[in-house]
């Protein structure tokens, strides 16, 4: 009687199946069960590792009959995600953790943190992920360009399944390139399941999660200083009303900085210099780009749709906004230093070209007066044709090279309008303090350079000056990037000049979109060492590279009619340029913002199509623009927007800025004073009427003024008030 043949396992089947593979050196490392929600087995992972490093991985099924290679026909919604049995029985409100992979999903899973994946990086699509529908979910991406792209597809479908979704930053956990979950483990043996909830997250996919209405993602922020942000209200029982209370900081928090915004050829350069100087990356990096884009200029634009005309070109305006001695100008002075090179590259060229200029002049000139004789014996022998050959040949009509320039510092626009004209891929207005230039606006007679300002942000427009005396300049391109500092005072009053209404709001501010007011680190350490060798040279040969571009080179169109050359986005990066565009706009004529605001964000499509541009360019990428870049641009207007909030804060802020600065001028005014006392003062931010009372008015609501009763018989006296405390 023959014996009935034992069933074959799972794990003797995978033996079987992996049989050439383990000849070949490798060793089993894991046998993953796919099961349904009521724990049938449905497939498996086979997984085997060689010493090497090199990864064996195959599905297997089950046909009815035997184990095969392969995984079963999937149902009509899509493969079930891994570990679904526990998934299912799990609370609702615990948090899920989506890995690229069954192995990494079995080390979270081991913690005690509901773990899944739907397999390999390109997976996504295949997956049934309803099982998640409505939960909080945790993407931990591999660290590498497929894990981003898995992230970014299982973002998108959770999101769409009302899921409020974050991405982990794998490129902030100190991982090596392909390095994910399981590597994180084990350098950090001891993790447990708050420590993985509490790595940090990237904004990567915020303009998808504002696209569909879910819970959008959040850059980490600066708190602000200066005041208690979580003071109480005035009506708060605690305090009497004799009793002072704290003022709130007038100013929200900001963003902080990732450098991962950054093109990859200055984004070390950029730390190294903000680490060296002991200030926020911010003050380095928005440098960064607005240097690159005055590198590139006029030379390429950016179409922002497939059939419309708009082309921007890479005119970025912006500012670091800081304290005095906050480190302001020498966190400007990398970027100056890279486009005064650029500038002396372009210098030597040009003095070698006048040189031959002069050359060929001096040439000509005595080849004219030869032809003088020449041309008298032609016209004795009354041979009209010949005397006409010789004065074209004497003839040396040749312009002289014009002088390159890059940088611009305190120029007319008469001048400006010269410089132009000889430049016409742009220039870029560099000021320490801009205060200065906004001041220079506001003289008597320069009223007109407001106008011309405000075209050389689009940088398209054609300008004409006349002027008695120089006469008549047509300027062909107004293009000009804008790079400085700010001190917060001064930029405030400007600020309120655009909020009131009136000769500031023209939109001349609004046009400072890479504007940043960043908190000073909490810490500081003395440093004195030289730059980053390997740093500053990849930037040195990034800014090289862009000032030499040739548009061709990389992809540029440039139809009839078109004043630049210019790139278009490719199929997926203008899809989503259409979602956010549209969510943005559709925002903004909600009627939601401040005037002032909802002209600044209204700037954003532009700025975001310039951003992208330079990323991509710098970034080293020729042709169309591709989505992953465009997400980083719209994650600049992410973290610009918030920076935007705090600038525009002082002149909305029910007086508390200037609240705290009549509070540092207490010992100025004595016990008691009239409004009349603070303004004549023109102290910064307290110079008119309006600021004085506002800042009195909030004072007084938390407590630390009182009104004084006036004296009787003295007719109509002024308010006084006095400290009480």
């Amino acid at each position: 009687m023959n014996a009935v043949p034992k069933p074959e396992s799972p794990k003797d089947a995978a033996r079987r199946l992996a049989a050439g593979a383990l000849r070949e050196g490798y060793r089993p490392e894991a046998l993953h069960e796919y099961r349904d929600a009521d724990g049938a087995p449905l497939f498996w992972r086979i997984r085997l590792k060689r010493a090497d490093g090199a990864k064996w991985i195959r599905p297997m099924f089950h046909d009815g009959g035997v184990y095969r290679i392969g995984e079963p026909p999937a149902p009509p919604a899509g493969k079930p995600p891994y570990l679904l049995p526990e998934l299912s029985g799990s609370d609702p409100s615990a948090p899920v953790i989506v890995v690229e992979g069954e192995w990494a999903a079995d080390h979270l899973h081991a913690l005690g943190m509901l773990a899944t994946t739907s397999g390999s990086a390109d997976s996504a699509d295949a997956a049934d992920w309803s099982p998640l529908a409505g939960r909080r979910v945790i993407v931990w991406p591999d660290h590498d360009g497929a894990g981003a792209k898995y992230a970014e597809a299982v973002a998108d479908r959770l999101r769409a399944l009302g899921c409020a979704v974050a991405v982990i930053d794998a490129g902030a956990l100190g991982l090596p390139a392909k390095g994910d979950a399981v590597d994180w483990l084990a350098r950090h043996p001891d993790a447990r399941a708050a420590d993985v909830l509490a790595l940090p997250n990237l904004p990567a996919m915020d303009h998808y999660a504002r696209a569909r209405g879910a819970t959008p993602l959040r850059f980490p922020t600066h708190r602000a200083r200066g005041g208690d942000g979580d003071a109480p209200a005035p009506s708060d029982p605690a305090y009497s009303e004799a009793t002072p209370q704290p003022l709130p900081s007038p100013l929200p928090d900001v963003p902080a900085f990732r450098a991962d915004l950054l093109p990859e050829a200055v984004r070390v350069w950029c730390e190294d210099a903000a680490e060296g100087l002991q200030v926020p990356l911010d003050f380095t990096a928005v440098p960064a780009m607005i240097g690159l884009a005055g590198a590139i200029g006029r030379s390429v634009g950016m179409a922002m749709k497939r059939r419309s005309p708009w082309i921007e070109r890479p005119m970025l305006w912006g500012c670091v906004i800081g304290r005095p001695s906050s480190g302001k100008s020498p966190a400007l002075a990398p970027t100056r230093r890279m486009l005064d090179r650029l500038a002396g590259e372009e210098r030597e060229a040009y003095e070698a070209a006048q040189r031959e200029h002069e050359a060929r002049a001096m040439v000509a000139e005595a080849t004219r007066a030869n032809a003088k004789d020449a041309i008298r014996k032609a016209v004795k022998a009354g041979d009209a044709a010949a005397a006409q050959a010789e004065a074209d040949a004497a003839l040396f009509d040749e312009a002289a090279p014009t002088e390159p320039r890059i940088v611009a510092n305190d120029a007319t626009v008469e001048k400006l309008g010269e410089l132009l004209n000889a430049n016409p891929r742009g220039l870029v207005q560099f000021r320490d303090e801009l205060a200065g230039w906004l001041a220079s606006l506001d003289r008597e007679g320069r009223e007109g350079d407001r106008a011309f300002w405000l075209e050389c942000w689009n940088g398209s427009g054609s300008y004409t000056v006349d002027r008695i005396g120089r006469g008549t300049i047509r300027i062909e391109a107004c293009a000009m990037s804008i790079l400085g500092g700010m001190q917060p005072g001064k930029l405030g009053e400007y600020v309120r000049g655009a909020v009131r209404g009136g000769f500031a709001d023209d939109g001349l501010i609004q046009r400072l979109q890479l504007a940043v007011y960043p908190d000073l680190p909490t810490g500081w350490r003395y440093v004195d060492r030289a730059p980053d060798p390997h740093a500053e040279r990849q930037a040195w040969q990034a800014f090289q590279r862009l000032r030499a571009l040739d548009p061709g080179s990389v992809g540029a169109e440039h139809p009839e009619g078109c004043d630049v050359p210019f790139l278009r986005f490719d199929d997926e990066a203008q899809g989503l340029f259409a979602e956010w565009h549209t969510a943005h706009m559709e925002r903004l004529r909600a009627g939601d913002e401040p005037a002032w605001l909802e002209s600044h964000f209204a700037k954003y499509p532009a700025l975001v199509g310039r951003l992208a541009l330079v990323l991509h360019l710098a970034d080293g990428h020729g042709g169309p623009v591709r989505a992953d870049t465009l997400a980083r641009a719209l994650n600049w207007c992410e973290y610009l927007a918030g920076h935007a909030r705090r600038i525009y804060a002082p002149a909305a802020d029910g007086g508390l800025t200037g609240a705290h600065l009549l509070l540092k001028r207490r010992a100025d005014l004595g016990d008691s004073f009239t409004a009349r006392d603070v303004y004549r003062r023109h102290w910064s931010g307290l110079a008119d009427a309006e600021a004085v009372e506002a800042a009195i008015d909030a004072l007084t609501e938390y407590h630390h003024l009182r009104t004084v009763p006036p004296e009787p018989g003295l007719g109509r006296p002024s308010v006084t008030y006095a400290w009480t405390a």
